[in-house]
């Protein structure tokens, strides 16, 4: 299995990096070694890049890269709940919408009363 095809919260062993050269040394230099577990903490969506978790740091990492670490998927230990930030919406609509009021507001304040067309500062 490759690194890429793992989603958030999944844990994994690397077991090779399939790719050598200047690509396959820097991955090494990152710490994907035969042996290293890591997890997948968050992955953009359409397919954009992958947060990654080895040890005690945190990478970002392109998908395209990650199509050349090859994997054993671990097995999970326990359900995690997710975090209050995760699970909060933030609904904007009430501001917006209070926004959008104040403004019409403004605007029709802004009209002359009597029939006289206002003063141009120019």
């Amino acid at each position: 299995m490759l690194l890429a095809e793992l989603g958030p919260g999944e844990k994994f062993k690397v077991m090779r990096v399939v790719f050598g050269g200047e690509i396959g040394k820097r991955l090494a230099d990152l710490g994907f070694i035969s042996g290293t577990e890591g997890e997948v903490v968050r992955a953009a969506l359409f397919r954009g890049p992958m947060q990654i978790r080895l040890g005690d740091y945190d990478l970002i990492m392109r998908r395209h890269e990650a199509r050349l670490v090859e994997v054993e998927l671990l097995p999970q230990t326990a359900a995690k709940k997710p975090t209050p930030e995760a699970r909060t919406h933030i609904d904007l609509r009430p501001h917006f919408r209070h926004g959008l009021s104040h403004m019409a507001h403004g605007i029709r304040s802004r009209r002359p009363v009597s029939g006289k067309k206002p003063h141009s500062c120019h």
